[in-house]
């Protein structure tokens, strides 16, 4: 067994790598970034040898996001699967970013406007990803289960809610969510709203995060904000999508989010978003600010009609194009012209 010492700084090297990989991810977003030389000099030459440890007898490695730095050690060829809305970013990012993505044989982006104008070259490939059927929050549940796993996290399944799925990061907004919320309650005073978190364990900021939306919420009746904390995983996030009136998308900088694709394919429309995800007035209302989305929160409301006609609409339109095997065809046709290309 290594030393105590020995392990902290193992630790510590781990923490310092995945800081700057998240800067990194957050820089490409518009965020500052922050990284300082040494820290990515650190965090390229773990990569390169992480990437020369693995094998060189594959057709090609996918590297999502942050991962981009394996491509400076790769021997196979690579491509770059970015899901970040990258239109807007940070410069220092971007130079880094583009010099790993010169490396690679495609960029891939789940729609062109998502790719600052130093990534849209001949590697650019447009291959929107999709939802897996098959994971948990993802299942068709048998129909009293969503209720029994709803009710012991304190949602009254007599009122109706909106629901919103979040990461608690720096780029969702959970406050325009509660904003919209406080308006529709207005109208109807049985509404409630759940906040849905899986949060990190080890990422403390997280949870900080948590507790300055309870704060943000604490004076308006009828929101729940339920985290890991609270037993939610994965299976409850699930029931929660199938049982919610509608999902609120709400977030400062979106990228190619599957929150809004997974709600549709639990039939509950969406209200906010992206026109990638949802086709206004079909299978959700894309509501830019707080008055529309309460104004459409409150119709859906006081039209259960309504709601199951865009659940259902929006449910077939993930089946046809945004499950894994649609977006697996994407990608692998993606990967074959680049490859043929190369």
């Amino acid at each position: 067994m290594p030393p105590h010492g020995s392990r902290a700084a193992t630790l510590a090297r781990a923490y310092g790598l995945r800081a700057t990989a998240t800067a990194l991810q957050s820089g490409l977003r518009g965020g500052e970034s922050g990284i300082e030389d040494a820290a990515w000099d650190e965090y390229l030459d773990a990569c390169e040898q992480t990437a020369r440890s693995l094998s060189d007898d594959y057709d090609a490695i996918v590297l999502h996001d942050a991962a981009v730095g394996l491509a400076a050690g790769s021997e196979a060829p690579t491509a770059w699967r970015l899901h970040e809305d990258a239109s807007e970013p940070e410069s220092e990012s971007l130079a880094r970013a583009v010099g790993l993505a010169e490396t690679c044989a495609a960029v891939l982006v789940p729609h062109p406007s998502f790719a600052p104008e130093a990534l849209s070259n001949g590697r650019l490939r447009v291959a929107p990803p999709g939802i897996d059927p098959l994971d948990a929050r993802n299942l068709q549940l048998e129909a009293r289960l969503p209720g029994r796993v709803v009710r012991p996290l304190g949602v009254d399944l007599e009122r109706p809610f909106c629901l919103q799925v979040l990461e608690l990061d720096r780029w969702d907004d959970p406050h325009a969510a509660i904003d919209a919320f406080r308006l529709a309650k207005e109208e109807e005073p049985d509404l409630q709203l759940v906040l849905a978190a899986l949060l990190d364990r080890a990422a403390t900021e997280s949870w900080q995060a948590a507790k300055e939306v309870s704060d943000y919420a604490q004076d308006t009746g009828g929101v729940l904000l339920l985290t890991t904390y609270e037993g939610l995983g994965s299976l409850e996030v699930g029931a929660l999508l199938l049982l919610a009136r509608a999902v609120i998308e709400r977030s400062l900088r979106e990228g190619f989010e599957l929150a809004p694709f997974e709600a549709l394919w639990k039939r509950t429309p969406v209200v906010g978003g992206l026109p990638l995800a949802i086709r206004d007035g079909v299978d959700g209302f894309l509501a830019p600010d707080a008055d529309e989305a309460a104004a459409h929160l409150v119709e859906l409301v006081r039209d259960p009609g309504l709601a199951i006609e865009m659940g259902r609409a929006g449910r077939e339109r993930v089946r046809e194009h945004f499950l894994v095997t649609a977006a697996l065809e994407r990608e692998l046709r993606a990967l074959a012209d680049s490859l043929r290309a190369r």
